[in-house]
């Protein structure tokens, strides 16, 4: 019962990481105070404890965003404390921390935002018109529609929008259930002013997946089989589905594609 529910409750993998190693540190120093009278200053106890719950973390399987919140959390608060800083605006960062991370308490699923390397290797992968590999130009000409792509976790929209820019001709829609990312791509959105970009509030489980020719989705290796028998089910023959990062157990993808990015990202192919 604890591995299934582990997984998917980063919020306590991260405090148990703090509590870890602030009994570590904190131990450590009271026994240095107590044997040889060294006591270290407070901020440094604080650094090491935000270190080791960074290292930590990592180790119990935090996404990597989680390292810069583990490294300054003990001393922020410590400060926040000395400075004696109003409580509503912690209530306010937390809140904006909850809209952003969303999915991550609510179903182990990071935001993870696509790099402009990984969009133009999507870009390459769609074909000009559903169900074709025709250019642009000859399926305008044969009044044949464009390809129909969908996000799963658009997250700010940049995947949604660039590939909009450069396939005028196909329909793009973005799904977020996060509601500040969700926000902030609408914006965008109004500002871009492209017609053939369409975004929903909610989750893959919410919206069928019958319509599109390429689904793609940037999520965590907690939903991924569950996103994979959906996609079985409900996409057409020919369709296909791309996780960027993570794959699904017992399910090899019919192709892989290495992005030559800083990050080395893997793009995971099946066909439908």
């Amino acid at each position: 019962m604890i591995q299934a529910t582990w997984p998917r409750l980063p919020l306590l993998r991260a405090l148990a990481a703090q509590m870890a190693t602030g009994a570590v540190v904190f131990g450590s120093a009271f026994g240095l105070a107590a044997g040889v009278e060294l006591r270290p200053p407070l901020m440094a106890l604080l650094a090491l404890q935000g270190i080791g719950a960074a290292v930590l973390g990592a180790r119990f399987g935090l996404a990597q965003w989680w390292i810069p919140i583990q490294l300054v959390l003990p001393s922020a608060l410590a400060v926040a404390w000395l400075w004696q800083v109003p409580e509503w605006i912690f209530l306010v960062l937390f809140m904006i921390l909850v809209l952003v991370f969303w999915n991550s308490a609510r179903g182990g699923v990071p935001l993870y935002l696509s790099n402009p390397q990984t969009r133009a290797a999507l870009a390459a992968l769609l074909p000009q018109e559903a169900g074709s590999g025709e250019t642009a130009t000859e399926s305008k000409n044969k009044n044949k529609p464009g390809v129909r792509f969908a996000d799963l976790g658009s997250g700010l929209g940049g995947p949604v929008l660039d590939l909009a820019r450069r396939h005028p001709d196909g329909h793009f829609t973005g799904i977020e259930s996060a509601p500040l990312p969700f926000a902030l791509a609408w914006l965008r959105l109004r500002f871009a002013g492209l017609a053939n970009v369409k975004l929903l509030f909610g989750d893959y489980r919410s919206h069928g997946l019958g319509e599109y020719d390429v689904v793609y989705a940037f999520l965590s290796p907690v939903p991924m089989p569950d996103l994979f028998d959906k996609a079985k089910h409900e996409m057409k023959s020919g369709s296909l589905l791309i996780s960027n990062t993570f794959d699904v157990p017992g399910h090899p993808a019919d192709e892989t594609v290495d992005v030559a990015d800083r990050r080395q990202t893997r793009l995971y192919l099946w066909r439908m």
